[in-house]
């Protein structure tokens, strides 16, 4: 008996954690000047676009996630781990959007509050789209077919800044590419030497 109610006590907690309302972030102050993300661009992870557009790469274990940014979007590496890696996306605006593509090594979200839909990729396979509203927030949470990492591609931000940036959004993804890293297509090089 004794042994069972601190069992029950954990169990109670564990669930309280999943249950809880989630907090509302809070909104960018736009009086507030966003800096803008500093370009830290590996040569062999990008390759130039027409446009001024630029394509971006997140390698994981044994495979990645490619997109094309729309024009004059920035990049940076974000948050990197032990279980995740990932890059932040930015539009050329200041309203703190940021888009974050993420590599983890397991991945999984409490489901309370969430609503979970397909979401149909350019190469014909189905991703999950897991979106949460709150205090005027919305999270979305793309999370794609395993091949064989996990990645995401996740945002929150309240729903005038998304409608701002839908097009955008909508143009990159269908730019998207899973694939197994010994077969990322060759990028474009610059000879060492002059002939």
């Amino acid at each position: 008996m004794k042994k069972i109610i601190p069992l029950l006590l954990m169990t109670l907690l564990l669930l309280g954690a999943c249950t809880r309302a989630p907090q509302p972030a809070a909104a960018p102050d736009p009086t507030e000047e966003v800096s803008p993300m500093i370009d830290i661009i590996k040569p062999e992870h990008t390759a130039a676009v027409k446009s001024g557009e630029e394509t971006v790469t997140l390698d994981g274990l044994d495979s990645y996630l490619r997109l094309t940014l729309p024009e004059n979007w920035s990049w940076a590496e974000g948050e990197t781990g032990e279980s995740r890696r990932s890059l932040l996306l930015a539009p050329p605006t200041n309203d703190g959007f940021r888009v974050e593509l993420v590599c983890w090594d397991s991945f999984g979200m409490c489901g309370t509050g969430v609503e979970f839909s397909e979401y149909a990729l350019p190469d014909g396979r189905t991703a999950t789209l897991a979106v949460e509203k709150s205090g005027g927030q919305v999270w979305w949470t793309l999370i794609l077919p395993e091949s064989p990492d996990q990645f995401t591609i996740q945002f929150g931000a309240p729903q005038s800044v998304l409608d701002a940036h839908q097009a955008e959004l909508d143009a990159m993804l269908e730019t998207l590419q899973l694939g197994a890293l010994s077969h990322i297509p060759p990028q474009p090089t610059t000879p060492l030497v002059d002939k």
